[in-house]
């Protein structure tokens, strides 16, 4: 990732079994319940990339379409 698009993206990894990532993102992950997915949910800002399986090439697509403007 960081080879691809330098500092302009990240990964942000959240263990939603700790305490304190649970309280803070409380709203996204009722999200996530309500829409029924699965574990893994990778997003990128607050746009769904895939839940289930974290798929790569997916990831990078999604982040190029981001940092392009385009929708993912």
């Amino acid at each position: 990732m960081e080879r691809r698009f330098g500092d302009r993206a990240c990964i942000e990894y959240l263990d939603v079994s700790k305490d304190d990532v649970r309280s803070a993102t409380s709203d996204v992950l009722e999200a996530i319940r309500e829409a029924g997915l699965v574990y893994p949910v990778t997003l990128i800002g607050e746009t769904l990339v895939c839940d289930g399986a974290v798929s790569y090439p997916a990831v990078l697509r999604a982040v190029e379409a981001a940092l392009s403007g385009q929708a993912a």
